[in-house]
């Protein structure tokens, strides 16, 4: 008897510990939720291993944000809503500190951290008008499946979107804007861009990648849209890298310059690598707000996929195959609004 007691309670175990295995939050300026800044909210967090959804309220919140813990997802009410604001200059900050932890609004220092309905702001250039580097986000050596949906993410400067975890790192972001200055979306490792706006307020790179530890790592932009000041550029890169640009629409603003290595013909000794050269991948591309047919108005944004080692089609480009199916972000967020439909 004692042995079918202790089978039947284990058979409950798993549907018993279903209300506890998510932990809500709630963030509100005012005063009507348990905190009132997502910070207190972040560091209230136990370490455990549960997942955290942390419901943020409408509003203007002028603060930096420091992620540490695994399995947090920031929710807001919609990119117009909730805003997440701050004023820092990277150099600014490391005349102070030992490193770029704190130098963005959001550090993250954790994995499988996710980022909904928000806009994520870092204002000194646009108070100051100095566009030298200013994180919106910026991602450390361990921050790895990081997601963004339905996220404005905008800075007055460089590397607006700064996710640097080059060993392992892997990010997937769906319907979102991004704005910035140069190398404003600047991904070290795999990353994966769904209907995607960007946007560069300079004429200079608006992607940049580093994939030089694995041949393997790629940035991937589908069914997205390119726009800037007249002459921007679309990317660039200093280490080995490989971009994949496919069924996406460019603005005529968009200079006539192919995706390029930077080097420094001056001081060699500062260029990278190129052990794998130049993998720059172009499907369906076209020019939006213009007259032209669909063929695209530049040559190097020709259908490519062709030349791939792999004999590659538009139809295989996915976020599975982006990560080599070592990660499925989109089931991964599903589950999490699945998870927040269900707050209590």
């Amino acid at each position: 008897m004692r042995n079918l007691i202790f089978i039947f309670v284990v058979l409950l175990l798993p549907h018993s510990s279903q209300a506890s295995e998510v932990l809500y939050l709630s963030v509100a300026q005012d005063g009507s939720a348990q905190f009132q800044t997502i910070q207190a909210a972040l560091d209230s967090l136990p370490t455990t291993e549960q997942q955290a959804i942390i419901q943020i309220k409408p509003g203007i919140y002028q603060e930096k944000l420091y992620l540490t813990r695994d399995k947090v997802a920031l929710v807001g009410q919609g990119r117009t809503q909730t805003i997440i604001q701050y004023a820092e200059l990277r150099t600014n900050w490391l005349a102070s500190h030992p490193d770029d932890w704190g130098s963005a609004v959001v550090n993250i220092r954790a994995s499988d951290i996710a980022l909904l309905g928000l806009t994520i702001k870092n204002s000194y250039g646009e108070l100051t008008g100095d566009h030298e580097h200013q994180f919106a986000i910026r991602g450390f050596e361990n921050a790895s499946r990081i997601i963004t949906d339905d996220c404005a993410i905008i800075a007055g400067g460089a590397d607006t979107l700064s996710l640097w975890n080059k060993t392992d790192g892997m990010y997937y972001h769906r319907n979102c804007y991004i704005e910035g200055h140069t190398d404003m979306v600047c991904p070290r490792g795999w990353a994966y861009f769904d209907n995607v706006t960007f946007y560069n307020q300079k004429a200079y790179a608006t992607l940049w990648h580093d994939g030089e530890l694995d041949p393997a790592q790629k940035l991937v932009v589908v069914n997205s849209h390119f726009d800037g000041v007249p002459g921007f550029l679309l990317g660039r890169r200093h280490y080995d890298a490989q971009f994949y640009l496919i069924n996406n629409s460019y603005s005529p603003n968009m200079a006539d310059r192919p995706i390029f290595r930077h080097t420094y013909p001056e001081q060699p000794e500062r260029d990278r690598a190129n052990l794998w050269g130049d993998r720059y991948y172009f499907s369906q591309a076209v020019f939006s707000q213009s007259a032209e047919s669909s063929a695209p108005r530049y040559p190097w944004l020709a259908d490519n996929l062709a030349t791939h080692p792999a004999n590659l089609s538009a139809a295989q480009i996915s976020a599975q195959w982006t990560f080599d199916g070592r990660w499925d972000p989109e089931a991964e967020l599903a589950r999490l609004y699945q998870l927040q439909e269900q707050q209590p």
